[in-house]
């Protein structure tokens, strides 16, 4: 399939918003159609499909979550266009009428954060928080590829979406208070991409892993990412205090989500090493390797573990010498 495939390269019913937009939005109808599920007391997540962007389900394939507060909507990765973003504040809407007052970006690919553009255009005074490095990524017009691709692989579902890049940079170990809730930003460095921030949830005890902690789909190996950057980011995940866990795509829950998602990463760091040391080349190891990953077959994408195994290769390599 030359979209999914396109998709594989590049990384590696009509509603109006609500009346708090500036613009009349079409509402994504993938989005529309899920659940909105409550975690917490004051945590919603909507958990999309596992599968690569399509035309089918429109680019939507994020967890896009929202934390209630005293001083407003905290809203974490609204999508992957317009449309998709503008859902979310119909969701946002069944439950309260308080206004979005912050948006945090996980990292810079654009299934996560293209929807940006919706929250802004209701909420102009809302402030989109992000990695520092997700700036200059998008100044470096990252986000313009990213419209482009996504635009390719659903055949033009994401029409009219534009480039809203986050307002603030964040290093990391920032805390930020919105009354009767605090969020602490961590950063622990390359994983997934070289600008994950986690952002974890005092009082909910919750922490939005981004694509650091994905399961049921494997985490496209591209040039961003480490496959040693993912298993220390996990573990200290799971050295925090921390019990509800939010992937940037599959199902949230307890610690067994992170420990899935380390388990894979450590899997395959762990295989590579043990058939690199038993000089074997990447293309020679694969079908050990695929045999020693067994217990993550039936996860969507399985079929570009080749990809992983050359990156984590690569790692091994730079380990070793």
């Amino acid at each position: 399939n030359m979209n999914r495939l396109s998709w594989a390269v590049s990384i590696g019913l009509m509603c109006i918003a609500p009346s708090g937009a500036a613009h009349d939005v079409v509402v994504s109808p993938v989005v529309d159609a899920l659940p909105l599920e409550q975690l917490t007391e004051r945590i919603y997540v909507v958990h999309g499909p596992v599968q690569a962007p399509n035309p089918e389900n429109r680019g939507f394939m994020n967890n896009p979550g929202f934390i209630v507060t005293e001083k407003g909507v905290v809203v974490v990765d609204p999508g992957s266009s317009v449309q998709i973003g503008a859902a979310v504040l119909k969701k946002i809407a069944e439950v309260t009428d308080k206004p979005v007052v912050a948006i945090f970006n996980t990292h810079v690919h654009g299934d996560h954060w293209l929807g940006n553009q919706a929250i802004k255009q209701a909420y102009p005074d809302a402030v989109i928080y992000a990695h520092e490095r997700m700036l200059e990524r998008i100044a470096e017009s990252d986000g313009e590829r990213w419209i482009s691709i996504l635009n390719n692989v659903t055949e033009g579902a994401i029409k009219g979406t534009v480039v809203t890049a986050p307002d603030v940079g964040l290093a990391g170990g920032e805390t930020m208070e919105f009354g009767d809730i605090a969020i602490r930003v961590h950063f622990k460095g390359k994983a997934h991409s070289d600008n994950d921030l986690l952002i974890e949830v005092d009082r909910e005890n919750t922490m939005f892993m981004g694509d650091v902690g994905m399961v049921t789909r494997i985490t496209s190996q591209h040039a961003d990412g480490d496959v040693r950057g993912h298993i220390e980011t996990l573990t200290y995940i799971l050295d925090t205090e921390n019990e509800v866990f939010v992937p940037g795509h599959g199902k949230s829950g307890g610690k067994e989500v992170p420990r899935l998602a380390l388990s894979f990463h450590q899997t395959l760091y762990d295989s590579v090493k043990r058939h690199y040391e038993a000089g074997l080349s990447d293309f020679e190891m694969k079908d050990s390797v695929i045999e020693d990953m067994a217990a993550f077959k039936d996860w969507d994408n399985f079929d570009d573990i080749g990809r992983a195994i050359s990156h984590a290769y690569l790692r091994v390599e730079e380990d070793l010498f």
